[in-house]
């Protein structure tokens, strides 16, 4: 995967539900599961948030890093393994600007 544009696809692990067109103005929790630490890498992970940091800030750059290391962690030996994740207006504008669709590594509630 190249780290322009389509490699923002590993932001979705702290992407969130588009239920709509309009932008949330809060901030939302998605619950990710483990197909997006099978689809995405460490590295490409790592790139796209080297890339967004200066838009959603370097707190929710890393707190979004530590959430896919953990997943990471508990999927491989639990495929069940789920994180939630806070995502700011900032990060759903992101996630929408570069066509990504969450929807499929979001997990219902357990």
């Amino acid at each position: 995967m190249s780290h322009g544009k389509p490699a923002l696809a590993a932001v979705a692990l702290f992407g969130a539900f588009l239920l709509s067109a309009a932008m949330p103005a809060t901030a939302q929790d998605v619950r990710i599961g483990c197909s997006l630490v099978q689809q995405y890498s460490g590295p490409e992970v790592s790139a796209v948030l080297e890339q967004v940091r200066s838009t959603v800030g370097e707190g929710e750059a890393n707190a979004l890093h530590a959430k896919y290391v953990g997943l990471k962690n508990d999927c491989s030996s639990d495929l069940s393994a789920s994180r939630v994740v806070r995502l700011s207006p900032a990060m759903h504008r992101l996630l929408t600007e570069y066509g990504v669709n969450v929807h499929r590594f979001a997990v219902l509630q357990r």
